[in-house]
């Protein structure tokens, strides 16, 4: 691998290889900020030969690796030190052949399939109406001295590992952050927690900013704490939040075989989408 030292370089690199390959299959998702990001922290590195262009995008648990390649040739990603991610995006029922063809070639390469994410989406106002019946839960749960609070520094790697343990995402769903960045979101929402009467985390949540959308919400409890009601007040507080600061949507990912979190997100009204994505492993 390669370091990546510009978007420029980047840039050039996959405009060079288009010109060859007309029509390459890409499953580069990034937009161009968030490529300066991690070419600025030297977690961006890059494989090219004849077949394409291969891009890792270094998540400290994990590769994370993008593709623009001729899936009509043998395109080679090699074992590392850490597992390797790779998502394709497609619509249900409507897997194209070039699709195909690139999956065909991961499971040759010796990745396997390790599920398949649904694409769920919210507006957070009519999320907030589908769920005021959870006021009165949130008042018992306040009386007996749980609270909501927007998680600071020291909270962040603490509701990071709840999350972690508790399944709702993998450890390869997990994006990179740097201690400064982790110390630049605290106190600011993308973390919230509900906190017992000694100061303890019971359970928290997690998503990013883009403009006003979120996107990546997650939730999970610690398992002392289940069926307390928890979730749904923490779920509810941070709507009432994101509404309050002006967020107007909310976007997200669920495994299709977390049923309980499936059904957990109907339950709150949001629409599942025909938009899926597989994610590929290939193990260290």
């Amino acid at each position: 691998m390669q370091l990546l030292e510009s978007y420029k370089e980047y840039a050039d690199m996959i405009r060079e290889f288009r010109e060859k390959c007309r029509r390459p299959f890409s499953n580069i998702y990034f937009m161009p900020a968030d490529m300066e990001r991690y070419i600025r922290l030297g977690r961006l590195s890059y494989e090219k030969s004849e077949s394409g262009i291969i891009l890792y995008f270094d998540e400290e648990r994990f590769y994370r690796v993008c593709l623009c390649v001729n899936e009509k040739e043998k395109f080679t990603i090699e074992r590392q030190d850490k597992k390797i991610l790779v998502k394709n995006v497609f619509r249900k029922g409507k897997k194209r052949d070039n699709l195909q063809k690139v999956e065909q070639r991961l499971k040759e390469l010796g990745f396997e399939n390790e599920g398949t994410s649904v694409k769920v989406k919210g507006e957070v106002q009519k999320l907030l109406q589908k769920c005021e019946r959870m006021e009165r839960y949130a008042d018992a749960l306040d009386r007996k001295g749980y609270r909501f609070a927007v998680a600071d520094a020291s909270m962040i790697e603490e509701i990071e590992t709840i999350i972690l343990d508790s399944g709702v995402i993998k450890d390869y769903q997990l994006n990179y952050l740097t201690e400064e960045e982790k110390k630049e979101m605290a106190g600011k929402g993308c973390y919230a927690c509900i906190l017992n009467n000694d100061n303890q985390i019971c359970g928290g949540g997690y998503c990013l900013f883009e403009g006003d959308v979120t996107r990546g919400m997650a939730t999970a409890i610690k398992e002392e704490y289940k069926k307390h009601g928890i979730a749904p007040v923490l779920t509810y507080h941070r709507l009432k939040w994101l509404r309050d600061n002006g967020y107007r949507k909310g976007l997200g990912w669920i495994l299709t075989s977390n049923y309980s979190s499936i059904k957990y997100h109907e339950s709150f009204g949001y629409e599942f989408t025909d938009e899926y994505t597989d994610e590929w492993i290939l193990k260290a």
